[in-house]
């Protein structure tokens, strides 16, 4: 298992975790299964050509488009459960943690990765609750013929989906309490980001108080937007691909509303600027 930490902006950082391949001789787990036989159905329903199943797929993908990157990242870990705390504590093995040095100290590796692992086990909990609350509401839409019930199979995955995250989050958290981590910044990770980025400022682990008073740099995004197969490329990581491709998109949306949002209080502010200065006239 090997865990990437690569930085997007100068304050928000992807982390993706590569789990060791798994025994194909070893019994899969029902989560496991349920998961690959949703996604064989997803597979079908992607390969029609028109329809409501092709109409499904449409809007369910760009529901997981929406989905925040940092959920993804929590559910890219193994769930944990005290035999498999106890089986990493045995073993004393350490995962090697992969970060950018020329770009990212490596002292705020470790403060990104905990602040991912706790500051959303909360959120995650509530809207666990709140999807196991919402699933029975949806059973009646099964009356509806021909169509499956997308109503209970949205709240359902998104029930799972936020109880991945917490086990993630679980996991993450178990690891940097044990310091079972090992800090390295790879040459090709580093030419990466001289490549895609040269002259890139630095990221820089900003904390809540440093974002009220205002004492920080405005934000500033490390990756374009098509790097995202080039990273996948230099890590060796296919999966890499659409997690940095979802990551940007989102950091790229976000970063255009609030745009929108200074240039609509600008005229404001000017507004009752001209305001005060005519009153005093």
């Amino acid at each position: 298992m090997r865990i990437f930490v690569l930085p997007l902006t100068t304050r928000q950082a992807l982390i993706y975790c590569q789990r060791a391949e798994q025994n194909v001789t070893g019994k899969s787990s029902i989560a496991d299964r349920v998961t690959s036989k949703a996604a064989q159905i997803w597979a079908g329903w992607e390969a029609a050509d028109k329809g409501w199943k092709k109409q499904i797929v449409k809007y369910g993908n760009q529901g997981l488009q929406r989905i925040p990157y940092q959920e993804w990242a929590l559910k890219s870990f193994p769930p944990s459960n005290p035999k498999l705390q106890a089986e990493e504590m045995a073993a004393g093995k350490k995962y090697d943690v992969i970060y950018p040095g020329n770009v990212m100290r490596k002292d705020d590796v470790p403060k990104v990765m905990g602040r991912l692992a706790r500051e959303r086990k909360q959120l995650h909990w509530n809207r666990f609750v709140g999807s196991m609350i919402a699933m029975p509401f949806t059973i009646p839409f099964a009356l509806v013929p021909i169509v499956p019930n997308i109503p209970f199979f949205y709240a359902a995955y998104r029930c799972w989906s936020h109880w991945r995250a917490l086990k993630g989050s679980d996991h993450l958290d178990f690891i940097l309490d044990h310091r079972l981590y090992r800090l390295l910044s790879p040459p090709e990770i580093e030419e990466l980001y001289e490549q895609v980025v040269p002259d890139a400022p630095d990221f820089t682990f900003v904390t809540r108080l440093q974002l009220l008073d205002g004492s920080t740099p405005p934000e500033k995004i490390l990756l374009p937007a098509d790097s995202h197969t080039v990273v996948a490329k230099v890590t060796g990581v296919p999966e890499l691909s659409n997690e940095v491709e979802r990551a940007l998109w989102q950091i790229h949306r976000q970063s255009e509303r609030e745009e929108a949002q200074r240039t609509q209080e600008q005229p404001e502010e000017e507004s009752k600027e001209s305001n005060k200065d005519s009153t005093k006239k």
